[in-house]
């Protein structure tokens, strides 16, 4: 039975239930996890070969183009598969504790704006009346549009700080019959709500942000408690409702929303924070009689495993799956609103890392590697050390010690003590020597190597960059031979930021395999990569977005690309920099070209260059040693 060495990138803990290393060697996806059937795996490999091997139109419609690296492959059966799965924890919380109430999320749209993304989600929420979440008014755009194909139950959450057109806009959704929700995060948006209800004729329905005093330990509880960035203190949400109290507008308020923060690392502080949450909603309910509130929106911040340790003491991991997580919420509102003699409000979630990020992975395409010279202290080498050891021991003459207790006339004792000072600084030299020795060699034993990718870090992983967020990484294909090689991935800008060199498991190298270009193409798979990357993405040496492909599975490990799209091109990519690109660019070269008679060679290559995309094009690879 061929080996599998899965295990070296840890593919069973961050990687159950969705990625497995299947019998030939290439990474698969189980596309319905642990539902998945025999047969039903999609291998990675082969979707990568067929998809770099389709043609698809650019965007004047006059060529057919390869598809190029670097590429995202999208798994829209994975999104279901986890959408499903949450609502499912919920059904299962909530029939196990008695609640009364239902569940009912909402996907935040900043977390992937992608269309077929967007789509997907609320046609596969559907049955669920699953909505979304928007906090710009571009996003508020998107979400109105999309979710016409939804329940008119489902929510539109409408978030983030606002003005006059955002709050006008979310008051259009309302009259187009979307079940849309203004959240305040500050206390004068509600006079902006009044002025526009007024003026459009519209009742808006309301929330209101909690700033609650629960906060996450590390990097992404920044933002929340009684300093965080967003939301209302307990006494400045009950004013809200006094206002509205005494507007008689109290029936506007239906939601409480909160937000501790992304990545919550273990359940005690989601119950906690739940509970939090809870008090305030029965004391609107009880205590400033908004009888007309229904919801309880639980923010975001269900997390995703992202080195596989499920550890509850790290940024990159969380110490829970999706029904520990539902349960925690389940059974603390209950307990409160029992307590309170509140009725249970239906329970909503604006999940997006949980909902987003296992359907979708980066395929980095290596173009070649390079050893990296160790470094030495005073750039010596094992061989130099070994001399300069051999050297001081034999200047070392012990023999001349025997003499210590000579006739003090000759001044023989005074001879031996200054050798004998002589041989201790020899001694500690050869010391200091020895310790740098064993560096050295395991230096000459454990050669790094720089593996060129078709990548920009900046464009592809930004939060790599950005916050330090580490994926796991593994080749596609391979798995049953051993990676011999220690290697960091490097990448094709100008920048000294431009690489990756830490890893999950806190390793500073990838093991992957020397390049064969006989065997074929050498990829990288950046996993559980579909959130936010995309929309973070930015244009670093006007490197772009990848290229596209959406995979649909069948049975017996068949798959569809239902779509491929390439990447931005040049052009695009240029345009983005206020650049007239017929202009300024193409019209200005043209102009120099003909005076120099060389247009007809240089105009190919324009055209060429500027409907294409930026990255590596059918690059050689060399072998490595």
């Amino acid at each position: 039975m061929a080996k599998n060495y899965g295990g070296v990138y840890n593919i069973h803990g961050w990687g159950d239930p969705y990625f497995a290393v299947n019998k030939n060697g290439p990474l698969c996806v189980r596309p319905h996890g642990r539902d998945t059937a025999p047969g039903q795996e999609i291998d990675v490999l082969s979707v990568i070969n067929q998809a770099a091997a389709t043609t698809t139109t650019d965007r004047d419609d006059k060529k057919k183009r390869k598809l190029q690296f670097p590429m995202i492959l999208r798994f829209p059966d994975v999104l279901r598969h986890r959408l499903h799965e949450l609502h499912a924890a919920f059904a299962t919380a909530i029939k196990h504790t008695g609640y009364s109430s239902v569940y009912q999320g909402v996907f935040p749209v900043k977390v992937n704006q992608n269309k077929a993304v967007v789509q997907d989600m609320v046609r596969f929420g559907h049955q669920h009346g699953y909505g979304l979440e928007a906090g710009s008014k571009p996003e508020l755009l998107i979400a109105m549009s999309c979710l016409t194909r939804a329940k008119p139950s489902a929510y539109l959450v409408c978030n983030g700080y606002k003005d006059k057109d955002y709050v006008a806009l979310a008051l259009a959704a309302r009259a187009m019959g979307l079940n849309a929700i203004i959240v305040l995060e500050m206390e004068e948006e509600l006079d902006i709500v009044i002025e526009q209800s007024r003026r459009l004729g519209f009742e808006p329905a309301i929330g209101v942000r909690a700033k609650l005093l629960t906060r996450l330990p590390g990097y992404f509880g920044s933002t929340a408690g009684k300093h965080g960035k967003f939301g209302l203190l307990a006494e400045r949400i009950y004013e809200v409702a006094r206002k509205l109290k005494a507007l008689n507008k109290l029936h506007w308020l239906k939601l409480l929303h909160f937000h501790v923060g992304s990545m919550i690392p273990s359940t005690d502080i989601v119950f906690k924070a739940a509970s939090e949450a809870a008090e305030i909603y029965c004391a609107l309910v009880n205590d400033c009689s908004a009888e007309g509130m229904t919801t309880l929106d639980c923010g975001g911040g269900l997390g995703v495993d992202y080195d596989g340790t499920r550890s509850g003491n790290s940024d990159m991991s969380v110490a829970y799956g999706l029904e520990e997580y539902a349960s925690s919420i389940v059974q603390a509102v209950r307990l409160r609103c029992d307590d309170n003699g509140v009725p249970h409000p239906v329970l909503c979630t604006e999940s997006g890392h949980a909902m987003a990020s296992h359907h979708s992975m980066i395929i980095l395409e290596a173009l070649s590697a390079s050893t990296i010279p160790e470094p030495r202290d005073e750039g010596e080498t094992t061989e130099q050390l070994h001399a300069k050891i051999h050297e001081l021991a034999s200047k070392q003459q012990p023999r001349a010690l025997l003499n210590l207790k000579g006739d003090a006339a000759t001044g023989m004792s005074t001879i031996s003590c200054a050798r004998a000072l002589d041989m201790k600084k020899h001694g500690i030299e050869m010391y200091k020597l020895g310790k740098k020795l064993p560096k050295s060699v395991m230096a000459d034993a454990t050669t790094i190597y720089n593996y060129h990718m078709n990548l920009s870090v900046f464009s592809l992983i930004p939060d790599f960059w950005g916050i330090q967020r580490l994926f796991p990484m593994m080749p596609v294909s391979r798995l049953h031979e051993r990676p011999t090689r220690m290697a960091t991935l490097v990448d094709l800008t100008c920048d000294s930021d431009g690489k990756i060199e830490r890893f999950i498991g806190g390793a500073e190298t990838l093991p992957l395999h020397p390049l064969d270009p006989v065997l074929g193409g050498y990829y990288v798979a950046v996993l559980l990569s579909g959130a936010y990357q995309e929309a973070l993405s930015s244009k670093h040496n006007l490197f772009g977005g990848p290229s596209l492909v959406r995979v649909l599975g069948g049975d017996d490990g068949e798959f569809i690309l239902d779509t491929v799209d390439l990447g931005p091109t040049t052009e695009e990519l240029i345009g983005t920099m206020r650049y007239d690109v017929k202009e300024d660019i193409s019209g200005v070269i043209e102009e120099w070209a003909r005076e120099k008679q060389v247009w007809e060679m240089v105009g190919t290559l324009v055209e060429n260059a500027l409907n294409t995309m930026p990255y590596l094009a059918d690059y050689q690879p060399r072998p490595t040693a």
